[in-house]
């Protein structure tokens, strides 16, 4: 407990110190996170002081003379209960100027960076109007050659049905060609296959005709041997 009585005023001793050497509108020598840790820990200082107090009040009342030692408790109290509502309310202050600063700080930045953003914005609506105006450099382009392109399709599917009229009544004329020579080509058909059978009757004839003749000699030449023999035998 006297341990804590010594720290007290010593911490609040250098906050007196930083903000006696700090003016009013210099950057602030606590950050937000020692601001507001400052403020954090005056917040439990009081609420140390208040459970001191309380359990001070509580030995007094034990004793036979209590005014006194109540006496010296509410002046201990309200020693540290100051100290600790300074601290914090150095704390908020601390706090409340480092986001000043960061907002002016950000502020500055943003300032800061307006030109090169405004560049780049500028580059970015130059760019933006360069590829419209390509775009419609491009619409023009092909609305002026659509005509053109739709009569060159135009012209070629008329040459194609044309052609493919033509391939039609080519094959037609082909098939009355056909249909017109069919009697004929069914005449010679029937010639080429009378032709035929002679040929095959004729040669059939000369064979039957050869193998007689072959027989006849044959017989022939049987006798004359046969006569030959019986002469030999008389």
């Amino acid at each position: 407990m006297h341990i804590r009585y010594l720290l007290a005023p010593a911490l609040m001793l250098m906050v007196a110190l930083v903000s006696a050497q700090t003016p009013q509108n210099a950057v602030p020598s606590l950050s937000l996170d020692d601001a507001r840790a400052l403020r954090v820990r005056g917040k439990a200082l009081k609420e140390e002081a208040e459970a001191r107090y309380a359990a001070e009040k509580a030995e007094c009342q034990s004793k036979i003379i209590a005014i006194k030692c109540m006496s010296s408790a509410k002046e201990r109290r309200t020693e540290e209960v100051a100290r600790a509502d300074a601290m914090q309310r150095e704390g908020r202050q601390a706090e409340r100027e480092a986001r000043r600063m960061e907002v002016e700080a950000k502020a500055a930045k943003r300032e800061a960076e307006t030109p090169a953003r405004e560049a780049r914005q500028q580059a970015d609506v130059e760019q933006y109007r360069e590829k419209e105006a390509q775009r419609a450099i491009e619409r023009e382009r092909r609305a002026a050659e659509e005509p053109a392109k739709l009569e060159q399709r135009r012209s070629k599917l008329a040459a194609e049905r044309a052609a493919r009229q033509i391939r039609v009544e080519k094959r037609r004329q082909e098939e009355a060609k056909i249909a017109q020579q069919a009697p004929e080509n069914a005449r010679k058909s029937a010639e080429r296959k009378r032709q035929h059978a002679e040929r095959v009757k004729k040669i059939d004839e000369r064979a039957r005709k050869y193998a007689e003749l072959l027989k006849r000699r044959e017989a022939e030449a049987a006798a004359k041997r046969a006569a030959q023999a019986a002469a030999a035998s008389n």
